[in-house]
């Protein structure tokens, strides 16, 4: 008898784990929900970018792309010349630079001030083949600099509208921002 007590006690132990387990959602599923409420509001948007019918991708998640980064304030948040789409330029406040370390390469990359979050603009080695060859971006939470320290969750990079459609003016990142490795996370390139 008190087997069969130790052994019901035990199955119940087993299955309150295994439903607090799965009941929690991983990073995974919440990444891929974060992507279908994106392109979700992209395309219903009342002025979307989306003038033609097109498949939205994303490379898998993966958290190795969750990087904390060093960060160094710009001196009076100093105003950098940004190239644009069409040949023109806009006044970008410089919030500081972000260096990180991957796969054995130290990177270095120029944040952006905006009102609500840093914008970081980026290139790397998936641009032209299976992201947007004009770049990708994150928006970084303000929350995220704490001190001399910021988060940068590579897998929320997206597109700029001009991935879009042509009708877009957007920023082309800094060469600052060339990453010099495959960031194959975040949103792929949009197939028209």
């Amino acid at each position: 008898m008190n087997k069969f007590i130790i052994g019901l006690a035990a199955l119940g132990i087993l299955g309150i784990i295994i439903y607090s387990l799965s009941g929690t959602p991983n990073y995974h599923d919440i990444t891929h929900k974060e992507f279908d409420t994106y392109k979700e509001n992209l395309e219903n948007m009342e002025d979307s970018p989306i003038k033609e019918k097109g498949t939205f991708d994303f490379f898998e998640p993966n958290e190795e792309w969750i990087v904390e980064a060093s960060f160094v304030p710009s001196k009076a948040n100093l105003d950098f010349s940004m190239d644009m789409t069409d040949s023109s330029k806009v006044s970008a406040k410089l919030a500081g630079e972000a260096s990180f370390e991957k796969n054995g390469q130290k990177i270095k990359v120029l944040i952006f001030e905006e009102e609500t979050n840093y914008l970081l603009p980026f290139k790397d080695k998936t641009c032209g083949k299976e992201s947007y060859g004009g770049g990708r971006y994150v928006n970084i939470p303000k929350d995220d600099l704490d001190g001399d320290k910021i988060i940068i969750d590579f897998n929320k990079s997206r597109n700029f509208y001009c991935a879009y459609t042509e009708s877009y003016i957007c920023p082309i990142p800094p060469k600052e921002n060339f990453i010099n490795a495959e960031v194959n996370v975040g949103e792929k390139n949009f197939i028209k």
